[in-house]
């Protein structure tokens, strides 16, 4: 019986068979990735698409024993990074929404409704990260602040915890992601954020994120090397932004990025995820807004650089 999801879950992921020491853990970080999913997603609204980059036998025995959560499983005789499997899948995906992943993402329970609460209250969101990305507030967002700043809608102020901070900051491992040279206060002290009833973070990252698959149809054009720096701004992140719409975060984390070891956090993670997690019923409204590519993209951007530049943002 066919099923219509309002959510697809893409997960590009290669662990080679013969594991080096990068990727010795990896089958492990992807499982507990896999079993997050499982405790948190509605299955009759969500489907998963994981995707084998190389045709690795530890990732086919992964699937295999999570078959009964994934509804399509697409195999690469070689791997060919992560932007040309996605856009792949992306472009040719009929749900409304697209919730992009690295396998070593672990979800928190309720993250699909915070997500859906921030795209039903602010109608221009496109795309929206299960976490706090406030470092990511001036990244391809010029539509966010053209449309918002001089009606003064964008707020600055402590709205993330310091907690939330941390806990993006060890998932990255990297502090300077939160760094603002030149800047009285950086971005753990102060964020950028929108308010309608809720609050959503203006900012969103790569890692993981759900976007309105909308912004990838009529875009042809695929990267022309396998790995590039890069590749994922042009080809996925400022999709969002020429098209007219805003990159937001929810305010507390309900993902955390693993890496590729397994450590005591994470150990703590996996405990949890083995407990009974409530799966809640979310709604998603389908948005009237019309893609507006190229219109006035270019004037946006324009006036986005001027305000950054004159209100040092």
């Amino acid at each position: 019986m066919n099923k219509r999801f309002f959510n697809r879950i893409i997960i590009p992921v290669y662990i080679p068979d013969e594991p080096d020491q990068y990727h010795e853990e990896s089958d492990k970080i992807f499982e507990i990735c896999l079993n997050s999913l499982r405790k948190t997603i509605n299955l009759e609204k969500t489907a998963i698409t994981v995707i084998n980059n190389g045709r690795s036998s530890r990732v086919k025995s992964i699937v295999f024993n999570n078959h009964d959560i994934i509804d399509k499983y697409v195999e690469y005789t070689f791997n060919k990074g992560k932007v040309y499997p996605i856009l792949n899948e992306a472009r040719s995906c009929y749900e409304p929404y697209i919730t992009i992943c690295d396998a070593d993402v672990a979800f928190f329970e309720g993250w699909e409704n915070a997500v859906f609460d921030i795209f039903k209250k602010f109608k221009k969101a496109g795309v929206v990260a299960p976490l706090p990305c406030q470092g990511l507030a001036l990244n391809n967002n010029s539509t966010l602040f053209f449309d918002n700043y001089f009606l003064g809608k964008v707020k600055y102020g402590k709205i993330v915890s310091k907690l939330d901070s941390e806990l993006y900051i060890k998932g990255l491992g990297n502090s300077a992601v939160y760094e603002r040279n030149n800047r009285d206060f950086d971005w753990i002290q102060k964020q950028y954020f929108l308010e309608k009833d809720i609050v959503a973070i203006v900012g969103s990252g790569h890692f993981v994120a759900t976007y309105k698959s909308s912004i990838f149809k009529g875009d042809y054009s695929f990267p022309k090397k396998v790995f590039e720096n890069g590749y994922e701004d042009e080809f996925i992140d400022k999709l969002a932004d020429i098209n007219g719409f805003y990159r937001l975060s929810t305010r507390k984390s309900y993902a955390f990025h693993m890496g590729n070891k397994v450590d005591d956090y994470i150990n703590t993670i996996k405990q949890s995820l083995d407990s009974s997690i409530e799966i809640n019923e979310f709604e998603i409204e389908f948005s009237t807004f019309q893609n507006t590519r190229n219109k006035t993209y270019f004037l946006r951007n324009f006036v986005f650089k001027g305000i950054r530049k004159f209100f040092n943002l």
